[in-house]
Parts: structure tokens; sequence; C-alpha cells
């Protein structure tokens, strides 16, 4: 089954265009899933005018693909979280990724004009919770265009960027579920204040990228390079390629490649390997199998006290004691 969407000029024509597709139609701004599909809702709640919370929890019985098309200049900017226990895949041009809660990858804002797919295994329960706001608001907001948001928005250039899903991002989605599927009094109104909330952290944690000054006009050629670097740089953790390495096989300069990767994934490459690398240590650790001083020569430190300072730089525990805490 295929679902085919686009960026729209009002976030409630999106349900009714799924909905069709389901072949079904919206009541109370949301709709089943047909028992011949599968199971699961859809549903959407209009904290303010410009601002659109989206709950998403089915279960195919058949493999799913998920499509939105590019569309130019629609005024509505998603933000989606990947709340799903089990990953999928996400696809751009010729480049897939997995996606899931617990990847680095957890949160993605497109604009409309760069087109995505995504494909759902079947039998497994898919859920994503977005929040949907309207960029001339924020504009206004960002008067003197002073934040990392007002700047990209402002700049009317085609943009993909990707986050990671705090741990305090995590008990606010966790609490939108719970008020979503339950009754209690109120409930509206708890909504309304974990959506303002929420999309308050993710801006915060967007602001985080205000050191990149000026923002590429991203193509989808660009983001595939940046995917193809990132998925190099995972193959190689334990000897990271160089950035000028790095750049060739981008057929991208130095300063370009890194500005685009910074744009798209929100972390220096760097940072970002960096970041993989210890999540790779402590994954490792975690096996019991291999000793502080095996892991570190896995991950790519000749010197243990490199690695020690390393992981207990990223992690806030060294690693022995990590190991002992198992």
């Amino acid at each position: 089954m295929t679902i085919e969407f686009c960026a729209i000029n009002k976030p409630e024509d999106w349900m009714e265009m799924v909905a069709e597709q389901f072949g079904t139609s919206v009541t109370d701004n949301g709709f089943s899933v047909p028992p011949s599909v599968g199971s699961g809702f859809f549903k959407q709640y209009y904290p303010l005018p410009w601002l659109t919370l989206t709950y998403i929890s089915f279960v195919a019985y058949e493999p799913m693909t998920m499509i939105r098309r590019s569309v130019e200049n629609s005024k509505w900017i998603p933000v989606m979280f990947y709340i799903n226990e089990h990953k999928h895949e996400q696809i751009i041009g010729t480049s897939t990724k997995t996606v899931g809660i617990d990847t680095l990858d957890g949160i993605f804002m497109p604009s409309s004009s760069i087109p995505t797919e995504w494909s759902f295994p079947p039998k497994r329960r898919y859920e994503n919770i977005t929040l949907t706001f309207n960029k001339d608001w924020l504009r206004k907001m960002d008067m003197a265009h002073e934040s990392y948001i007002g700047r990209l928005l402002h700049s009317d250039k085609a943009f993909y960027l990707f986050e990671t899903i705090t741990p305090a991002m995590q008990q606010i989605l966790d609490g939108i579920k719970s008020i979503a599927e339950g009754d209690a009094l109120f409930s509206a109104l708890h909504l309304h204040g974990k959506a303002i909330e929420l999309l308050t952290m993710f801006l915060e944690k967007l602001e985080k990228r205000s050191e990149v000054k000026s923002l590429s006009n991203l193509n989808l050629n660009d983001v595939e390079a940046v995917f193809r670097v990132r998925r190099r740089i995972l193959q190689s953790l334990g000897n990271v390629p160089s950035i000028p390495e790095l750049a060739s096989e981008a057929n991208m300069s130095s300063s370009k490649l890194q500005k685009c990767f910074k744009q798209v994934i929100g972390k220096a490459i760097a940072e970002y390997a960096l970041s993989e690398k210890m999540e790779w240590a402590k994954r490792l650790l975690s096996t019991r199998l291999y000793s502080v001083s095996e892991v570190g020569y896995k991950v790519g430190y000749a010197n243990l006290s490199h690695f020690t300072e390393a992981f207990h730089k990223y992690h806030r525990i060294k690693p022995k004691q990590f190991l002992d805490s198992l």
C-alpha cells in the first residue's frame, strides 16, 4: 500500500488527503485505520491557529510506503518525532537511512521542496508525533532575524534538518501519548501546554546550530552527499577519514561539506564522529565481552588514558565504572 501526500495550505487538508487513500473519512479531526488494512488511528489537535499536533499510531497488515511529494513555498513546517520502538527506513533520493526513537536522527524538520518517503514493515506498530507550525508566525516572533531558525526561514532556502530526541523531550512525548490515549478532564488544555513545551525545547536545541553563520541552499544532491559521508564515517569509526578525504568522496570542497553536514545533521563532522564512536564504545562495553582497553582499541584509541578521558567527557562516567555498574 502506498500513501502519497504533500505540504498543503491547511493541516486539516492533510488529514483528509491521507484518510481518503486509506478508504475512510475524517471524524472529530481524525480517523481509524480500516480493519481491512490494519489497526490504529491518525489524530490531529489544534492548540493554536499557527500550531498543529498530529499523533499517528498504526499497524499495517501489508508493507506500506508513505511518500511526501515536494511543493514550493509552503507556509507549514513539520517537526516529526519518531517515537516508534521499531526502526524503519527513510529514503531521500537514492539515500536510505534507518530512523527511530533511539537513533541520532529521531527528529527531522524538512522544508516542503525536498521529497522523502518512509517504508514500514508489516505487522509492526509505527508511532509518530508531529508538530506543524506556520513559519509566518515564527518570522514575526523573530523580528531581528537573530535566531538560527529565524535566519533559516527568512532565507527561503531549502533545508532538511535532523536532531536527537533528548530524555526531557521523551518525557513530554510520553505525556502527549498518555493524554491523547486517555479521556481526562481538560485533556485539550494539557495537550496545548505539552505541544508548546515540546516546540520550545526543539527550537532551543536547534539554536545550538547558531554558529553556522551562513546557510547553504541545499538541493537533493547535497543531502545525498551528506548521507554518503555519514555512512562512510559509520563504516570507519575506528579510523575516521580526514575531512579532505570525505570532501573528495562527496565531490565538494571541505568548507562546503562541513557547512552542509552541520546544517543537515546538526553536528560538525568531528563532533558527530566522536558521538557515534562513544555510543559504539558503550554498546561494546555493555556486552561484557571486552575489557576497557580492548574497547578503546576497537574504537580507534591507541592510548587508554585518551579513551578514558573521551568516554568520561561524553558519558559523564569512566568506562571502568560503567563496566562495573553493569
